[in-house]
């Protein structure tokens, strides 16, 4: 038995570790907000800094958070979400983290109970970034998305409302998705 817990750390720290590290150097793979004037990328970099800071305090507290929770940073509004198993502790750590960071304006979150899926969440993010890109009313900069057991979860900023409307709707359309929760905010 102690020599499985070894191994495990071992796993941990040579392999899992690192990997997320990599990962959170990105803070999250998404296409990046168009920048129009020295304002703009300075929230831009005040939202990775809070975004990475929630991220690190969490994974120093619980190592394999990111693989349960995903957590996007625009405009001082953190959204957290996850399917998560019952009594799952670290989504409610992670929402006090969020509150306490300095730059975050608001926390939400998208908790979802984890349940059988008839197809990974990933194929319908898929599907719904592929129908997105596909429509020149809908693609271009500023939205990311998660799909979270069937419910997907939009983080973002836009021009106008139509177009807001039009990625909602689009997402809503895919085969897969059973809700749509939107965080769309109005560029100013």
């Amino acid at each position: 038995m102690a020599a499985l817990r070894g191994c495990r750390r071992q796993l941990m720290t040579r392999f899992l570790l690192p990997l997320l590290a990599l990962l959170l150097s990105g803070c999250v793979a998404h296409t990046p907000m168009t920048a129009t004037d020295g304002a703009a990328l300075d929230d831009e970099s005040a939202d990775a800094k809070s975004c990475t800071s929630i991220r690190s305090a969490l994974l120093a507290r619980h190592p394999g958070v990111l693989s349960v929770l995903t957590i996007f940073c625009r405009n001082q509004l953190v959204v957290i979400a996850g399917a998560l198993p019952p009594d799952y502790k670290p989504a409610v750590e992670a929402v006090h983290i969020a509150t306490k960071t300095p730059g975050v304006r608001r926390v939400e979150t998208v908790f979802v109970p984890k349940a059988a899926q008839k197809e990974s969440d990933a194929a319908v993010a898929a599907r719904i970034r592929t129908a997105l890109a596909g429509d020149a009313n809908t693609r271009g900069p500023g939205t990311d998305l998660t799909v979270v057991a069937g419910t997907v979860v939009l983080v973002g900023m836009v021009d106008d409302q139509a177009k807001a409307d039009r990625i909602i709707a689009g997402a809503a359309s895919v085969e897969g998705v059973r809700s749509v929760r939107s965080f769309i905010q109005l560029r100013p």
